[in-house]
């Protein structure tokens, strides 16, 4: 046998087999969930309250899937996109101030002397929203300033790390944060009493929005999802209302915020009571979707407690729903059927939602 011959021809014969298995290899698109009936567990067992849920629960619609990351777990959020900011847990009303100053170890107790950072729940006034990033969830309006290319412009921050939702109060800290390289931050911190700081280094990660950063335990590795991986969470946090005299920072339970900064948008449909909504839910389909009006509700609180009553305790408000379009634009009707508040029969803490696709 000429096994010069055959050499060749096996290679030729081989490709061959593999250009052609490579053509006929489908492409596998998973198809969106058709929809599903969730219970989003907000508890970690130590609460005092189902109130007090100590968990933020995101929701994938698209995949069924429903990520708990306890409120307490994480101090700063690092963003991933273009800017380089940091934002404080607003799940725990975390509060800070900037000092005027870039020496981490020159910072004491005095230096927090007649500081709060904190809502005053009894009393709340407007001037406290300085203490928090802004409500809405906009990248740049974070409490501490966009980390600058020149060091001496990043001060150091006092950190109120956050009670809101019955956390544990823990001792106060200080940082600081300077831009490392072009797709990076170094973090220094340390106690509030701590004559020395520690650092370390976060690259940002473009799956991402933020990186959730835990001062006991680094970089969580299952906080919040990939950024196309979630569309509503479910969530204690610091919001606002007006008691009268204005917007005040307060404090809330069980409010719903979507992700913004992945383009999920959401329309709201109200009715005159529950057996109303309830069929136009059902009856809710794709001419109703192109043929809605009303406005896009917008930024990262669209629903935020606009889905439910806890004065007086009525529950889960069963007289709307909402139309959510998720970042890969497919389209559901969400309605929440309990939240153990009232007569709904739920159990506080544990919201029950349903959501359907809307073929398009």
């Amino acid at each position: 046998m000429n096994t010069q011959k055959l050499f060749p021809i096996s290679i030729f014969t081989f490709l061959l087999l593999t250009s052609c298995k490579k053509d006929q290899d489908p492409i596998i698109i998973v198809p969106p969930s058709s929809g599903s009936t969730l219970e989003l567990n907000g508890l970690t067992g130590y609460e005092s309250s189902g109130a007090n849920a100590g968990n933020t629960v995101y929701l994938d619609l698209s995949t069924n899937t429903s990520t708990a990351v306890a409120r307490s777990s994480w101090d700063l959020a690092f963003y991933c996109g273009n800017e380089f900011r940091v934002a404080l847990n607003n799940t725990v009303s975390a509060g800070a101030k900037v000092l005027n100053i870039t020496d981490l170890t020159a910072v004491n107790a005095n230096d927090t002397m007649g500081l709060t950072l904190a809502v005053n729940h009894a009393n709340p006034t407007p001037a406290e929203f300085a203490y928090f990033d802004a409500i809405d969830g906009s990248v740049t309006g974070t409490v501490i300033p966009e980390i600058s290319t020149n060091s001496v412009d990043n001060k150091v921050i006092i950190l109120n790390r956050g009670t809101g939702g019955g956390i544990a109060e823990r001792p106060w800290m200080k940082l600081r944060i300077l831009k490392n390289g072009s797709n990076g931050y170094t973090l220094q911190y340390a106690g509030i009493l701590s004559p020395t700081f520690q650092s370390v280094d976060i690259v940002k990660n473009a799956d991402y929005q933020y990186l959730l950063f835990s001062f006991e335990n680094g970089i969580l590795t299952n906080g919040q999802p990939r950024k196309n991986a979630w569309d509503l969470a479910w969530t204690y946090s610091l919001y606002q209302t007006n008691f009268g005299g204005g917007m005040v920072p307060y404090n809330f339970s069980d409010l719903i915020m979507i992700n913004h900064l992945s383009n999920v948008q959401v329309k709201e449909k109200i009715y005159a009571d529950a057996s109303t909504a309830s069929a136009a839910y059902n009856a809710f389909n794709k001419d109703s979707v192109l043929n809605i009006n009303n406005a896009t509700l917008a930024g990262k609180w669209a629903i935020a407690g606009k889905w439910r009553s806890t004065q007086p305790a009525t529950g889960a408000r069963q007289d709307r729903f909402y139309l959510v379009k998720d970042s890969n634009g497919h389209y559901y009707k969400l309605r929440c059927l309990s939240m153990g508040v009232g007569a709904d029969g739920g159990t506080r803490g544990k919201p029950k939602f349903q959501y359907d696709l809307i073929t398009m």
